[in-house]
């Protein structure tokens, strides 16, 4: 299996959003009609659910392009989808949706729908994907590797899911703990070599468990078509600003990593755990969020997962500096006090009462920036 290796360390980021009903603010099944406005634009594509869309951004030198076409296709998106009488937002779940999944009829989504049975029927999540150019298949082994200890980091800075079905879940991403249920999710393995993981896939697929890479979900995973390493352990964020945050977070670590792979840098590192603390520091993550306290080492020693922000991020300072991303991870350190979207949606439910409310708020958040962004 050939690793198509992409531009060093470009970027590229994948939203799945939600499709609304803009009276009653119910997910709507509105991907055939949106496609077949324009269905040679590959910036927009179905998703396994037809109430949902996702826009992939194009091959980005840095965040500051990413930022701007990520929200000129939203800007765009939301034009077209006003056009055939839908609305937008997104986060990781919709808090008040109460009905099985319609699944978008295309073959790949028949056939997991067929696999995964009364799963697939409920599978109506939304998530956020970066993708990081990687110049080598081996590369992009080694730094999965050494990123899966931040992995339960990037769920707790992303958790947008508090509610599932009209019901307070308790967890700050309700998202993640669904999914773990379903047989192609979760952390990935270790694979010392780019062809240590091109035989397992090539194992797995000769039993049936996958027919081509995107049938694995991992929290983490390698694109050889792309070149790139694609993180997706994260929450779909209600905006654009909160999404190229995060970017620039991942952005700055795996650069961090590498050089520290290359031995360039040195500093603070979350040390590799056995699979089960590495589940377990997910699922703190998933419950309680910017809460949790955080498995540490082998020896069960954990501290609050704040802390550990503020460390990564005081060690990412120079590469994040080097690569013009400072002014995002100093809006991230802020998310440390204002918190994620599961804090704010959990407010406007305490004050409202209403989880029509909890929507209306995650539709004026991103209809208030694309607004900002056209007038500039």
């Amino acid at each position: 299996m050939e690793f198509k290796s992409s531009p060093r360390f470009s970027l590229g980021m994948e939203i799945e959003l939600q499709l609304l009903n803009p009276n009653t603010l119910q997910l709507v099944d509105g991907i055939l009609p949106l496609l077949a406005q324009e269905p040679q634009n590959s910036l927009i594509q179905p998703e396994f659910n037809q109430a949902s869309v996702e826009i992939t951004s194009p091959v980005c030198g840095d965040v500051y392009e990413l930022e701007a076409n990520i929200l000129d296709i939203l800007s765009r998106l939301k034009g077209k989808c006003q056009n055939l009488g839908m609305d937008i937002c997104t986060a990781g779940t919709h808090p008040l949706c109460h009905r099985l999944t319609t699944v978008t009829p295309i073959p790949r989504y028949l056939a997991q729908q067929t696999v995964s049975g009364y799963l697939a029927d409920m599978m109506m999540t939304f998530a956020l994907h970066i993708h990081v150019g990687m110049p080598s298949g081996d590369s992009a082994v080694d730094i999965m590797a050494r990123l899966k200890p931040y992995l339960s980091i990037l769920l707790a800075l992303s958790a947008s899911s508090p509610f599932w079905w009209g019901h307070d879940t308790s967890f700050a991403s309700y998202r993640h703990r669904f999914l773990s249920s379903m047989r192609t999710y979760g952390v990935p393995p270790k694979f010392a070599t780019w062809q240590d993981f091109a035989d397992f896939f090539t194992t797995a697929q000769k039993a049936g468990m996958f027919d081509i890479i995107r049938d694995i979900h991992w929290d983490l995973r390698p694109q050889p078509n792309l070149g790139t390493l694609e993180v997706r352990v994260m929450d779909a964020q209600p905006t654009v600003k909160e999404s190229i945050m995060l970017a620039a977070f991942v952005h700055s670590l795996i650069v961090y990593l590498y050089n520290c792979r290359e031995q360039t840098t040195t500093g603070f590192l979350l040390a590799p755990l056995p699979w089960l603390m590495e589940k377990e520091n997910l699922f703190r993550a998933s419950r309680w969020g910017l809460d949790a306290n955080y498995i540490e080492d082998c020896q069960g020693n954990s501290r609050p997962i704040r802390n550990i922000v503020k460390d990564i991020l005081e060690d990412l300072a120079i590469t994040a500096d080097s690569l013009a991303e400072q002014p995002y991870l100093n809006l991230l350190a802020q998310r440390l006090e204002t918190g994620p979207s599961y804090i704010r949606q959990r407010r406007v439910f305490e004050s409202t009462g209403s989880l029509k409310a909890v929507v209306a708020s995650l539709v004026r958040e991103l209809e208030q920036e694309l607004t900002l962004h056209q007038q500039l």
